[in-house]
């Protein structure tokens, strides 16, 4: 019974941590070098 108990909540404590830093990651625009007709460009979405 303790294993199961102590199993959800790890992965509880896990989501918590995940989750924030993956919803930040979509806020703000991700910059990335593309590469364009042989030059270099820089996209942001």
């Amino acid at each position: 019974m303790k294993k199961i108990l102590l199993a959800l909540t790890l992965a509880a404590v896990t989501v918590g941590v995940i989750t924030p830093a993956y919803a930040d990651d979509h806020h703000h625009p991700v910059c990335h070098k593309v590469k364009v007709h042989h030059h270099w460009e820089k996209r942001c979405h």
